[in-house]
């Protein structure tokens, strides 16, 4: 249990930058200003790439929050005397630079690893609005897929750094997905998202 707590408290910044990075790209002026990463190309199939949804201001933006946030929770851990609940600062020393780098790399992950399956359903035209029993069994997989992508460059590189082991590193990124839907729940109640 105290394992499962330290982790939400590791990855607490990054919770709150995703929760952020939503809340920020619905004001006018920012949403007007992004642009796809994709350029609004299609692939070979005449499909878009990934498609509006993924922006280049919504990357740089999660990148930078992410940054911030954790040097912010780093202060306050600092402050209150409790690094040791960072599975971070277990293996690493609680500095600005530190976590404003580690902030902006799990950012990124986090971004970077929700493209292959934004790229995969648009292949598969999975994200549109079809009916139908034969697509219920594609639709709940890539429904589950959505709520963990983003936590498999994450939870990989925390792996990697603070010793998980492989059991740990999968149960971790279920976990994501689990807080993943219940902060979507949480952001459709307060009517900030229409759907999960």
């Amino acid at each position: 249990m105290q394992w499962i707590l330290s982790l939400y408290i590791t990855m607490f910044p990054v919770i709150l930058a995703g929760v952020f990075n939503m809340l920020l790209l619905k004001i006018p002026f920012l949403k007007s200003r992004c642009r796809p990463i994709d350029g609004g190309k299609n692939w070979t199939d005449g499909k878009r790439i990934f498609g509006d949804s993924k922006s280049v201001l919504g990357f740089l933006l999660m990148t930078v929050l992410a940054g911030i946030l954790e040097v912010f929770w780093g202060f306050l851990l600092q402050g209150l005397g409790r690094n040791n609940w960072s599975l971070l600062y277990l293996y690493f020393e609680n500095t600005p630079a530190f976590n404003f780098l580690i902030g902006m790399l799990f950012g990124f992950l986090y971004m970077l690893f929700e493209l292959p399956n934004s790229f995969i359903k648009r292949r598969l035209s999975v994200s549109a609005a079809e009916q139908g029993d034969k697509r219920r069994g594609l639709k709940l997989f890539f429904f589950i897929l959505d709520q963990i992508d983003s936590m498999f460059g994450i939870m990989i590189c925390l792996g990697v750094l603070v010793h998980l082991t492989p059991s740990q590193t999968v149960f971790a990124i279920f976990l994501g997905g689990l807080t993943h839907i219940f902060v979507n729940c949480l952001l459709i109640l307060f009517r900030v998202r229409k759907y999960l």
